[in-house]
């Protein structure tokens, strides 16, 4: 019984860690490019980082689109894009404060 119960943790721990692993894996590759990513379309974004992604703002001015999307891991930290017409011009994680 112990040995099931002990399986069914380190099963549960590896399924919770595959989530964090797709985006620790996108961040370091765009961490990595000497750009930071910055240029690359939303879709080239959506396919580093995967299609798990909220949109949490989009408008449009004098023939500018601006898009914000933000992905979430299983510890609530946020990782905030922002691009303008279809290409990113910035990102970074949210900043919580911790008091």
């Amino acid at each position: 019984m112990k040995k099931l119960i002990f399986t069914i943790v380190c099963a549960f721990a590896l399924v919770a860690c595959g989530g964090m692993k797709v985006y620790n894996n996108g961040l370091k590759e765009l961490e990595a490019r000497s750009d930071k990513g910055l240029g690359m379309s939303k879709e080239e974004v959506v396919a580093l980082m995967g299609d798990k992604f909220t949109t949490s703002g989009q408008q449009q001015s004098t023939g500018t689109t601006f898009e914000t999307i933000e992905y979430q891991d299983m510890y609530k930290n946020k990782f905030i894009f922002n691009f303008e017409n279809n290409k990113l011009v910035k990102w970074l994680p949210e900043l919580k404060d911790k008091k």
